[in-house]
């Protein structure tokens, strides 16, 4: 009965593409329920991340969940009962669980399985090669290879490759590569002729394209996420989703996340979705009850609360309410693209990229290029305002000078004639955010999740062969933001980079690339105020300021034990920071 309730009942409705990892997740979430237990902590450093906090906290007490109290050891302890848990931190710290506001589990499920070119675990140019050679000859003719990771500034020298060499490689399956910054592939013939694409075939959207040469032939690239989805419909069918999505969930609460943020869910699918019908304060236990009956969950066991942003040009999946869902799952936004990447040439900037060798070979980039939008004018202004009419918080991703700069134009003239004041949309990125615009996103009551890792992991390549040095100076201006008023946070956009939020935080502090090369030394911050855009901060942009993001009475008891106190550490040390112990509403959900 299960396999013909799959196949013939639910198919285009409820269990699609990416769709089908996220209400697993959903799933997870819906079965932390309360915790009928009190729990007393003590004995190391409390930071509550509270802007009223008037005192020191040296115990917190929680109870079914929340917490009931912080103070003194004494105080604390006045209010123990015969079963009350006591859990000595033995020098250890107790802070607020951290917060991935702006990250992909759906992107981190679908990659899981795919072959691992990156910089990470390849580091030259023959070993990149070598892995997929590797892969190839070990995949049965006929079946697809689908690779990610591949980027020419972590492997030095690493030549992006055309149809003809991919042809070469695999000649007997279909090949489809990802680039690390997910905003472009490469495939080969045979990907290209399963998925019915040729040069003939339209541009799927404003920068967005299958690249042809001079010929007017398929060249094998494969330029911006709209022209990638036909293959990530493929890929998600050639892999168990499932487990993948479970594997990921662990990983974010190893690292001590207690909330995720997707951000962007889409689905292949225009057919009404249950999603759309039934997220009501029941919806966690109505969809667990139809894939427990289908046999698509694994075990059930607490994970992080997760909340939703909604691509933009997929309605079908919007809710018909902002009312919707519970503080463990929800959809709480939309999320739209206005560039792209400056590893791709579609980030929009008001000056062109520099014309390197890495620009102009490693990258394809066509010489002075300037970058552009990836959405018209005049359809960004009418999601924008559909959207913030329907009473929905805006994600926006923006990440050169001139795109923030048309962003925040069209965001002034549709806010200019509303009266809705608190929705605290968001830039999302903002590589080249102008400080100079900082006091109209203040004005707008916008705020911005900056992707700091980009400084580590790219600073050198953005500094000397993309941006140049003024611009480099003045990229991620976190504490320009800071000065101006704009609430902020920081995001790692796994898949991308690891979710690792200490490595966020040294970078904010110290704005150092992994090479150790100090860029744009005006704009540290403070490991207090990282740990907030970690935690507190974040939870604002969420609209769960008064629930989670600090350690205060009647907040849930979302906590993350590490083994050091990070005000206390040198700041190149703090990416060594452990994470000992991960607690969400009161229930350890990881531990070392």
């Amino acid at each position: 009965m299960d396999n013909y309730f799959l196949k013939n009942c639910l198919p285009g409705c409820l269990i699609k593409s990416i769709i089908l990892a996220v209400l697993t997740s959903i799933m997870l979430v819906g079965c932390n329920s309360k915790v009928e237990k009190t729990t007393i902590y003590f004995g190391g450093d409390i930071l509550t991340m509270s802007d009223s906090a008037d005192k020191t906290v040296e115990s917190i007490l929680i109870k079914d969940g929340k917490i009931v109290a912080t103070g003194s050891k004494e105080d604390i302890f006045k209010q123990r009962k015969p079963d009350t848990i006591l859990v000595d931190l033995k020098g250890k710290t107790l802070m607020p669980g951290f917060i991935a506001v702006h990250t992909h589990p759906d992107l981190s499920a679908y990659l899981h399985s795919f072959v691992d070119l990156s910089g990470f675990t390849n580091k030259t140019p023959e070993a990149v090669w070598d892995r997929l050679d590797k892969a190839v000859k070990k995949t049965p003719k006929g079946k697809w290879i689908f690779c990610k990771g591949f980027d020419p500034m972590l492997v030095k020298e690493l030549k992006s490759p055309d149809i003809k060499k991919l042809d070469t490689i695999a000649p007997d399956h279909p090949l489809v590569i990802i680039a690390q910054s997910l905003h472009s592939g490469w495939g080969n013939s045979l990907a290209f002729q399963a998925m019915g694409i040729t040069a003939k075939t339209p541009d799927p959207a404003p920068g967005s394209f299958y690249e042809k040469d001079n010929n007017g032939k398929l060249t094998g690239f494969i330029s911006e996420i709209a022209a990638i989805k036909p293959f990530s419909a493929v890929a998600v069918k050639e892999f168990d989703i499932v487990q993948n999505t479970v594997n990921v969930f662990d990983a974010y609460m190893e690292n001590g996340f207690t909330s995720i943020t997707t951000m962007g869910l889409f689905a292949t699918d225009k057919k009404p979705f249950l999603l759309n019908e039934h997220l009501s304060t029941d919806h966690p236990r109505l969809i667990h009850k139809v894939l427990d009956l289908i046999g698509m969950l694994p075990d059930k066991k607490p994970t992080v609360r997760h909340f939703v942003y909604i691509k933009h040009d997929t309605p079908f999946l919007v809710p018909e309410t902002v009312e919707n869902g519970d503080d463990f799952f929800k959809v709480v936004g939309i999320k739209l693209w206005y560039d792209g990447s400056p590893y791709t040439g579609s980030m929009y900037l008001k000056q062109p990229y520099l014309n390197s060798e890495l620009m102009l070979e490693g990258l394809n980039i066509p010489r002075n290029h300037y970058g552009s939008t990836v959405i018209k004018k005049d359809d960004f202004y009418k999601a924008i305002k559909k959207y913030h009419d329907l009473g929905w918080q805006l994600s926006v991703h923006s990440q050169g000078d001139k795109s923030t700069e048309e962003v925040l134009e069209l965001m002034g003239k549709m806010l200019s004639g509303s009266d809705r004041k608190g929705h605290r949309h968001r830039i999302e990125h903002g590589v080249l955010m102008p400080p100079e615009l900082l006091g109209e996103m203040k004005k707008l009551n916008m705020t911005v999740s900056y992707h700091i890792n980009h400084l580590y992991y790219y600073g050198l390549a953005l500094k000397n062969e993309i941006l140049g040095d003024e611009r480099a100076e003045k990229m991620l201006p976190v504490n320009s933001t800071k000065k101006s008023g704009v609430i902020f946070s920081l995001h790692a956009d796994a898949p991308m980079y690891e979710e690792d939020p200490l490595s966020l935080l040294q970078t904010a502090v110290t704005r150092k690339t992994r090479e150790g090369t100090v860029i744009g030394s005006n704009e540290k911050i403070s490991v207090m105020d990282g740990l907030k855009s970690l935690t507190l901060y974040s939870a604002w942009q969420l609209h769960m300021e008064k629930k989670i993001g600090s350690l205060e009475p009647g907040k849930y008891a979302d906590l993350v034990i590490l083994d050091k106190n990070p005000l206390h550490v040198p700041h190149e040390n703090l990416r060594d920071i452990k994470v000992v112990k991960t607690i969400i509403n009161g229930e350890v959900t990881w531990e070392q």
